[in-house]
């Protein structure tokens, strides 16, 4: 497709508005094996990652280009109509740029620049994407070696979880994966730990020193009874005044901020006086 740098899109049926808006949905974004990052922050943190978009399209207002030329992102910028940009994203007030980013920016090698052992985080059935991209977060933050999600998960391409992952897409190995070969992969670890509001033991007791993987599945329904049955310990978060539980973000949060925990002191005591 080609265009002058300084048109401005004011259809809606422009083709690349098109594919752009065909990202907000499963189907646009499987078939196109790319999604969508809204915001200054989310480009610019994506882009101190070393990841790139393919295309970023920015609202035609003196504010957004003078945030566009600020940021210089390294591809074509299209400007595009207040009316016509508000149908790229599915927030009432976007911000005023959004970029087109290939899959393939988003690693599926596991990451083991902080951790020697594997920690692997697994979101089965967690299915709001506000949830899901806190685990994202969590996991860059902690240095999870690599991010699991099962199929009958939401999205993590979704635009609610990059937005609430806010840039953590790009700092951790992230795969969606069926469940035979999810639980071939996690056979081999020393620890398969299943996040359970009735587990037999609390979350600060667990091995989370050796290679592992935490579970994490649905408030409403918990995880798969198969991952469930490979598990080696079923942990709980002790809460107090009779609340029954935290929702998934909140709770596998908490099991991957221990388990860096205990491998930073780990290795605190190993080091030399």
């Amino acid at each position: 497709m080609s265009f002058e740098p300084s048109e401005v899109i004011t259809s809606v049926h422009n083709p690349g508005i098109k594919q752009a808006r065909s990202l907000l949905r499963r189907k646009g974004r499987s078939e196109e094996r790319a999604f969508l990052v809204e915001g200054t922050r989310a480009l610019t943190d994506m882009m101190a990652s070393g990841a790139a978009p393919s295309l970023v399209y920015a609202r035609d207002t003196p504010d957004d280009r003078a945030l566009v030329d600020d940021m210089a992102p390294p591809c074509s910028v299209r400007y595009v109509s207040p009316e016509v940009f508000a149908g790229l994203s599915d927030v009432p007030h976007p911000q005023g740029i959004v970029a087109v980013v290939p899959m393939s920016e988003v690693t599926a090698e596991p990451r083991f620049d902080i951790w020697r052992d594997d920690l692997i985080l697994v979101a089965d059935g967690v299915r709001d994407p506000g949830n899901l991209g806190t685990l994202l977060r969590s996991a860059a933050g902690t240095g999870v070696t690599e991010v699991l999600v099962t199929p009958n998960s939401v999205d993590p391409y979704n635009p609610k979880c990059v937005r609430s992952a806010m840039g953590a897409h790009f700092l951790v190995s992230l795969r969606q994966m069926t469940m035979a070969p999810l639980m071939e992969y996690l056979s081999g670890l020393d620890a398969i730990i299943v996040a359970d509001a009735n587990g037999a033991d609390s979350y600060d007791s667990a091995p989370w020193n050796r290679s592992c993987a935490i579970i994490v599945g649905s408030e409403a329904f918990g995880p798969n009874p198969a991952l469930v049955d490979l598990a080696t310990a079923y942990v709980r978060i002790p809460l107090a005044r009779n609340l029954e539980s935290l929702n998934a973000g909140v709770a596998g949060s908490h099991l991957v901020l221990e388990a860096a925990r205990q491998r930073r002191l780990a290795a605190s005591l190993q080091e030399p006086a």
